[in-house]
């Protein structure tokens, strides 16, 4: 059982480095106008893809 605390441990710590490359992406999209409008057009796409899915279930 010692090895479970131990890889909860070790998930964790990756969890959180990749959560840490993440943040610093996200910093770096908002930063940049282009990059960070072309994600929100998508953003926008998707969400409007979900309403649809939505809206079909429930006709």
């Amino acid at each position: 059982m010692g090895k479970s605390i131990s890889m909860d441990a070790s998930e964790d710590d990756w969890q959180a480095k990749s959560d840490m490359r993440t943040l610093a992406e996200a910093e770096e999209i908002r930063k940049d106008s282009k990059r960070f409008k072309a994600a929100m057009e998508k953003a926008r796409e998707k969400l409007a893809e979900i309403e649809s899915l939505l809206d079909s279930d429930k006709k």
